[in-house]
């Protein structure tokens, strides 16, 4: 389904929004959207990894009418490495390209440098510069997550603060001069607050952060996203429809221990849902046992799946299982 809705800047017009990561945990964009919320910019990873829920987060928010955009907090020491946080991007941001409409923005912050070492603000601004680059020429919109310090101590250089639409961090009552150094003379978004009530806005985290968007955007509800492909019959479904990321760690349930969750659980319980080992009570294929917790019921469909693919005995999601589920 193709989105026609555009997104321009305009600081005659205030927009409520919000942004999210997995620190947020089991968020209801219904409520968000309830109340007041239009649009979230979604955390779809860091470094070269992607965010355990961002595949859940972004479908959940299309479904609920938000308009979306996307960040990546961004670990790089060099040129190279910038290419690659900006690969991994693209290739977890790919599905939902259609949708992404508050555009794509660098998120680089003091964790970043901590990370890098020493870097000059010239080869800082560089490789923030470098990630943008291979984003946009993937025909996404680009800008800069920032704060003031960044630009007015220099660490952003100002040719690289110039050139993109700003996200722009201050908890105040007042945005300030700095905010205005961006293209266009004023931010495309203010984050004005990191102390939303996360009960009234539907996260399960204390606080969320809030923010006011400068731009028109035509509203529409989109319900039919990538995930529509679960349902029912599972019968038309290959592992290669797999809209999760696959797990890099071994999953198992303990009993009495916290229960694993993210959304590699959610490409396990996929592949359990498509094989046939989540029924409902009539013995159909069931796929609202996809829930991102890998508890008892994913453990005995891990080790029905391990015992129908001939491999050792066991609960848990290893290289192994996830090698044979990846090739049936």
């Amino acid at each position: 389904m193709k989105n026609a809705l555009m997104m321009t800047p305009d600081n005659t017009v205030v927009i409520k929004g919000s942004d999210v990561s997995y620190w947020q945990g089991d968020i209801d964009f219904s409520k968000m959207y309830k109340a007041g919320i239009r649009f979230v910019i979604i955390r779809a990873g860091f470094g070269t990894k992607i965010d355990f829920k961002f595949v859940t987060y972004i479908n959940a928010a299309i479904a609920a009418g938000l308009i979306v955009g996307i960040y990546w907090f961004m670990y790089a020491k060099n040129i190279a490495e910038a290419q690659n946080n900006a690969k991994k991007c693209i290739e977890v941001i790919a599905p939902y390209k259609e949708y992404i409409l508050c555009r794509v923005f660098a998120d680089w912050e003091y964790d970043s440098d901590k990370h890098a070492g020493y870097l000059s603000n010239a080869t800082r601004s560089s490789l923030v510069r470098e990630f943008l680059t291979n984003v946009q020429e993937q025909g996404y919109e680009v800008g800069i997550y920032t704060n003031q310090d960044y630009i007015q101590s220099g660490k952003f250089t100002e040719s690289l603060v110039k050139d993109y639409y700003l996200w722009f961090a201050k908890y105040s009552s007042d945005m300030g001069k700095y905010a205005g150094r961006g293209k266009g003379g004023y931010p495309l978004i203010w984050q004005h607050t990191s102390s939303g009530s996360g009960k009234t806005y539907g996260v399960s985290s204390q606080f969320i952060d809030l923010n006011r968007g400068y731009f028109r955007i035509e509203e529409k509800k989109n319900t039919e996203t990538v995930l529509d492909k679960v349902q029912t019959d599972n019968s038309i479904i290959k592992a290669s429809d797999n809209p999760y990321p696959e797990p890099q760690r071994v999953l198992r349930y303990v009993k009495g221990r916290y229960l694993q969750s993210g959304d590699d659980v959610k490409w396990s319980q996929w592949n359990f849902w498509r094989c046939g080992l989540y029924l409902d009570e009539n013995g159909l294929p069931d796929a609202t046992q996809i829930d991102g917790k890998f508890g008892p019921d994913s453990a005995k469909a891990a080790e029905e799946a391990r015992k129908r693919l001939g491999l050792p005995a066991g609960g848990m999601v290893d290289k192994q299982l996830i090698d044979a589920l990846k090739s049936i």
